[in-house]
């Protein structure tokens, strides 16, 4: 792809995103969903492999489907309330509507069909966009609509894509499947903190498109597609380590910084006394946990005898080639409880 073509999708994608998060009118807010949607398409599909052709067509047909949905909602508020903002009261019909798009379109269950699908027939750089970039503006705009959709079906769906994200990871062999579940588990997490503390779970959203991004780039440069190869990849140490703690971090293995997105959460349920919700979380937390043990356990726990010199070698090598993965991602793995009580300052 030419560079000013590629440039100027990257371009029309950020302004989508800033469209979203800054107006409080549903026209604009659908125009930014759709320009966002539209330069996507371009950048998933130009390696022209008809795995990535049919990922993009399933993502264009369910982004499309959703923002209609948001789109008859919008026009419906329009029509019972003559307004356009956001806050206005619409609905339950609208509500419905409004609610079901935007559970589509950042992959909640029982609507996370498309995700896996798609996550596991595109490239890993694109896979940052799906899973870390088009998930801004949707999330943000659930927050603006946070006090006026009902949180009862939003939070049953929160709490069934924690189990569903813990529960289909288990079988996987496919890293891009592992992390679009993982994805699923953890914005199940946040949604549902939403409508409790919306603050906190902006930090949530922000640290998990940090540590998710981080673990994408890594399987990008080292070509880390199937649980297969982890074990005869030439990893150098730092980025063996690395990929593992950022993966413990994910599933959030104290004292790791993934551990404060269940520590907080957890918390504030309980001064909410929704009591109820929690042994489903934590259930789905373990399932997530077990199977990012058994991929650190085929990164870094196994060795073929075979093959230790030649990755020795390797290892030495290329060893300063990642120095800034390392300083960028390190900290938070290493010292994100360092930023509890920062959280703690929102409750």
């Amino acid at each position: 792809m030419n560079r000013p073509i590629f440039s100027f999708l990257l371009t029309s994608l950020l302004i989508g995103t800033i469209l979203v998060i800054s107006s409080n009118h549903w026209f604009p807010i659908w125009l930014g969903l759709e320009l966002s949607t539209l330069s996507v398409i371009p950048l998933l599909s130009y390696n022209n492999q008809s795995r990535s052709t049919e990922a993009t067509l399933k993502y264009f047909l369910v982004q499309a489907f959703s923002a209609a949905l948001l789109l008859n909602g919008a026009i419906l508020s329009l029509w019972l309330n003559n307004s356009w903002n956001i806050s206005s009261t619409i609905h339950p019909l609208a509500h419905f509507s409004i609610s079901v798009a935007l559970i589509i379109k950042i992959g909640l269950a029982p609507c996370h069909f498309w995700f896996p699908d798609v996550l596991s027939g595109i490239p890993f750089l694109s896979v940052i966009i799906i899973a870390c970039w088009q998930k801004i503006a949707p999330v943000f705009l659930l927050l603006s609509i946070i006090n006026t959709v009902p949180s009862e079906p939003l939070i049953f769906c929160s709490t069934l894509s924690v189990l569903i994200g813990g529960w289909g990871g288990l079988n996987q062999i496919s890293i891009r499947k592992i992390l679009a579940y993982s994805s699923i588990s953890h914005l199940g997490w946040i949604c549902c903190t939403a409508f409790f503390l919306p603050e906190a779970s902006i930090i949530l959203f922000l640290f998990y498109i940090i540590n998710n991004a981080t673990i994408i780039l890594i399987c990008s440069n080292n070509s880390l597609f199937s649980l297969s190869t982890l074990n005869k990849t030439n990893l150098t140490p730092s980025i063996a380590v690395l990929f593992s703690i950022g993966l413990l971090s994910l599933g959030g293995l104290p004292p790791l910084g993934g551990f404060i997105n269940k520590l907080i959460p957890l918390f504030i349920f309980v001064l909410n006394n929704s009591n109820l919700i929690i042994p489903f979380f934590l259930a789905g937390s373990l399932l997530s946990l077990f199977f990012y043990l058994r991929v650190v356990f085929n990164t870094s726990l196994t060795l073929f005898p075979q093959q230790s010199l030649n990755i020795l070698t390797s290892r030495l090598t290329n060893e300063t080639n990642t120095n800034y993965i390392i300083s960028i991602a390190f900290p938070l793995s290493i010292w994100g409880l360092l930023l509890t009580p920062i959280f703690f300052l929102f409750i």
